[in-house]
């Protein structure tokens, strides 16, 4: 009896002050250092939508400021839909308007390989869109 006593005596005081193994008691110690911050920095949205076409249709210099110059047209637009006080059916709607009309006019600036490429990106994009 004494033996299984002086076991678990010891085994308490390990784990609570960690002479050997034990396990971390304390309140919300790992959880708090994890958290992402919520004071995230705002992407720029034509910024950011411009530095990837770049990137996936290799734009030269005039297709990339014509990109940036759509989406910046459209910004205002896309912000104010996403404040707008509506269902989200509503808001997609709105939002597929202005995304059809951003498509129309950068498929314009396009060669006929960057174009196919673009439209296919555009298609899986949908697709993956709509499995979720």
């Amino acid at each position: 009896m004494l033996f299984f006593a002086t076991l678990f005596s010891n085994e308490a005081y390990s784990q609570y002050y960690g002479t050997g193994g034990g396990v971390d008691r304390s309140i919300g110690s790992g959880v708090r250092q994890n958290k992402p911050s919520k004071n995230k920095e705002k992407v720029d949205f034509a910024e950011y939508a411009t530095d990837y076409l770049k990137k996936e249709l290799k734009l030269d210099g005039l297709q990339e400021a014509a990109v940036k110059s759509i989406m910046n047209d459209n910004k205002a637009s896309i912000d104010e839909i996403s404040t707008m006080n509506i269902s989200y059916e509503e808001k997609r709607d709105k939002m597929q308007v202005i995304n059809d009309k951003i498509n129309t006019n950068i498929i314009k600036i396009l060669s006929k390989e960057q174009s196919e490429k673009y439209t296919k990106m555009q298609e899986e994009r949908e697709k993956k869109a709509l499995r979720n």
